[in-house]
């Protein structure tokens, strides 16, 4: 089933939250309706992340580079220590298994990518690949990757290209390299 994570206590303005100057006095449902007529139809998929760091890292970018919403896969508990209190504003949902997931944002129309380097794949390089505008990329966790299935399910897969020893990128990080290209193709300015 899939289920809408809370967006917490809407408390009153004090001026300290981490928003940008002219949202500093707003209350939130404020800040959450002037966003939302600014964003695109990019979502963002975590499928089983190990740690809510990772998780509330991935909000936090959803937020900056204002996508549609975000999918939290497998794990139910959410910690937003780190997502800077941003999930006051997101669109975070929680999908106990992927294919839901899956077959939600088929049937509204959204093209999914796996976003990953595993061995034995042919990913193509995500700067070569023109994405629609529904869009839709999921992360898996960084010691495993995207389990097969996800990978099967997907109907794309792409990767960012490294050029270091490492195997693969933070997988916050790797999120967010991924909206900033998708932004940068939408949006203009």
């Amino acid at each position: 089933m899939i289920t809408q994570y809370s967006y917490g206590q809407n408390k009153c303005p004090s001026g300290r939250e981490n928003v940008i100057r002219r949202f500093k006095m707003w209350q939130q449902e404020e800040v959450r309706a002037d966003l939302q007529k600014n964003r695109t139809e990019m979502v963002t998929i975590c499928h089983n992340l190990d740690y809510n760091t990772n998780i509330g890292s991935v909000i936090r970018s959803n937020n900056a580079f204002l996508g549609k919403c975000v999918y939290v896969v497998g794990r139910r508990r959410l910690d937003h220590r780190s997502d800077a209190g941003v999930h006051h504003y997101e669109c975070v949902y929680h999908g106990d298994t992927f294919q839901e997931v899956y077959d939600k944002l088929h049937t509204d129309g959204y093209t999914i990518y796996a976003v990953d380097n595993t061995e034995g794949c042919e990913p193509k390089n995500y700067l070569d690949v023109v994405y629609p505008p529904k869009s839709a990329f999921v992360f898996g966790n960084e010691g495993d990757g995207l389990p097969e299935e996800a990978i099967k399910l997907a109907d794309d897969m792409i990767y960012i290209k490294q050029y270091g020893s490492v195997r693969s990128m933070n997988v916050a990080c790797a999120a967010s390299v991924i909206m900033a290209e998708y932004s940068r193709r939408y949006r203009l300015g």
